[in-house]
């Protein structure tokens, strides 16, 4: 889902310094794959729950100034939405969106978005359509500063299972990235789930990664921020996808948010 603001303004370098680290898309918000899909949205589209609608899709944004996004529906419709631009085979996250939404014939809305591109998040909605048996989803972003269009299905170039559960030996180890903030990061994850988080702006952070319950190939994630970071002291919680590339590469992309929605920060990483 695109973004209403630009998201080449770096809010997180001028008014925030980096929230903790990694978490979803965003998404994207994010990657391939088995998943349950949305697009051109046709009368035929049986009447359909957020368990029949979940899952990934990427495409193309119109009228935004990212050109692509990457979408995570889950279950419970929640999602989130990534935005930026793949470069090098691997996707670099600008910003996100995160929400949740309803699903019914073959349509999604959504009341409660909110862009995270900017400090604090500006509120919008969202309106889609979406095709479960060609796993396409296309709609309209619109906030007060405007709106955008987006259209996309499977992403292309990911080996990502979606209707598996994740295992904590892919995201365990260390990985090397950046953050929308501008800020490079490093993030080690043991066997077991610990995070441990240090930008190049100070902030460290430490937490967990957990293995959604309900089979899902996605991490939650809450950390805590320690020092150097905005919001010291407070928990930030989020999703995090961690998949194969084409290239043999792996891809880590998250996002998290504080409990109010009014500030996040997304990673991303490949080793």
């Amino acid at each position: 889902m695109p973004p209403y603001s630009d998201p080449g303004v770096n809010v997180y370098t001028t008014n925030l310094k980096f929230l903790p680290k990694v978490a979803c898309a965003l998404i994207f918000g994010a990657i391939l794959s088995a998943c349950g899909g949305g697009g051109s949205g046709s009368s035929e589209s049986p009447a359909a729950t957020p368990s029949e609608a979940e899952g990934v899709y990427g495409g193309t944004i119109t009228g935004g100034a990212s050109p692509e996004f990457q979408l995570l529906l889950l279950p419970d419709g929640q999602y989130w939405s990534m935005y930026g631009r793949t470069t090098g085979g691997q996707f670099l996250v600008s910003g996100f969106i995160q929400g949740t939404g309803t699903t019914s014939n073959g349509t999604f809305n959504s009341s409660d978005a909110k862009d995270f591109g900017l400090f604090p998040a500006t509120s919008g909605t969202i309106s889609a359509t979406y095709n479960t048996t060609a796993q396409t989803i296309s709609g309209t972003s619109t906030s007060a500063g405007g709106s955008a269009t987006f259209s996309g299905g499977p992403i292309a170039g990911s080996l990502y299972n979606y209707k598996t559960t994740a295992n904590l030996s892919a995201i365990a180890g260390n990985w090397s990235g950046s953050n929308t903030g501008g800020e490079n990061v490093d993030l080690t994850v043991s066997a077991a789930g610990a995070v441990t988080a240090t930008t190049s702006g100070g902030c460290n952070a430490t937490g967990t990664a957990t293995p959604r319950p309900d089979a899902r190939n996605v991490f939650t994630v809450a950390l805590l921020q320690g020092n150097g970071c905005a919001l010291q002291g407070q928990t930030i919680r989020g999703i995090v996808l961690v998949y194969p590339l084409a290239s043999g590469r792996t891809q880590l992309v998250g996002a998290v948010i504080d409990d109010a929605r009014t500030a996040g920060i997304a990673v991303f990483a490949n080793r």
